[in-house]
């Protein structure tokens, strides 16, 4: 069984037997997503914004856990402590595989709404156990997403240099997952209407609205048959 929880924005911790993968313990307003105490395996940041790579550094040394993230992800995790035999760089496309995990990085990328430009940001093709977890960070942009194989799609929403909700309903309706699950909203109003039109026009697709602290737990039973729960 997997489990799926969400810390609020783009924080999530995935866990599966003895792995635990830490994605965004980004900083917002200041503070922390993620405890500094959190125990993990391994720690990942999209890119290298503080809303994406936040204390992953503090986590990552606590822990001893493996750092992964793009090239200027990484060196913000070493100029914050991350010793460099914990630091992995991400290469678009490039796997990084251990047991019962692998990590499929597409590079994608977001606006830079304090600097203009553009910021450049991973998105995650993630198997983890007998699932398959697509996980786009902090972008605007689908790449090969829309035709990968996914059990559960997690995808921002609001705009703020992200998909507005239309665009990520829309991915989700092109790339079929079991589950689409949205992230980083702006409003209350932006998960709701996710959900609306992705059980509106999404067929076989269901909608989770997952709350910051709740647990989404997916499994296979007998073999064939997707099952989830949220607590």
């Amino acid at each position: 069984m997997l489990k799926i929880l969400y810390f609020g924005k783009t924080s999530f911790a995935l866990r599966y037997n003895e792995i635990v993968v830490v994605l965004n313990p980004g900083i917002w307003d200041g503070k922390p997503i993620v405890p500094d105490d959190f125990s993990a395996r391994i720690v990942v940041a999209t890119n290298q914004s503080d809303d994406a790579v936040g204390n992953a550094a503090s986590i990552a040394v606590n822990s001893k856990a493996w750092f992964l993230g793009n090239q200027g992800a990484a060196d913000k995790a070493s100029e914050k402590g991350v010793k460099p035999w914990l630091l992995h760089v991400l290469k678009p496309e490039v796997p990084y595989e251990v047991p019962d995990l692998k990590i499929t990085p597409y590079e994608l990328s977001r606006v830079d709404e304090s600097e203009g430009g553009r910021i450049e940001n991973l998105g995650l093709y993630i198997e983890i156990g007998n699932m398959k977890i697509g996980y786009l960070g902090d972008t605007e942009i689908r790449g090969p997403f829309e035709q990968l194989d996914m059990d559960v799609l997690i995808v921002p929403v609001g705009g703020d240099g992200v998909f507005p909700v239309k665009d990520a309903v829309s991915l989700c309706i092109d790339a079929k997952p079991r589950l689409g699950v949205p992230m980083r909203w702006s409003s209350d109003e932006d998960p709701k209407k996710f959900a609306k039109y992705v059980q509106q026009f999404g067929q076989g697709i269901t909608p989770v609205i997952i709350e910051p602290d709740q647990v989404l737990e997916v499994h296979w039973a007998a073999g064939n048959e997707f099952r989830y729960e949220l607590n």
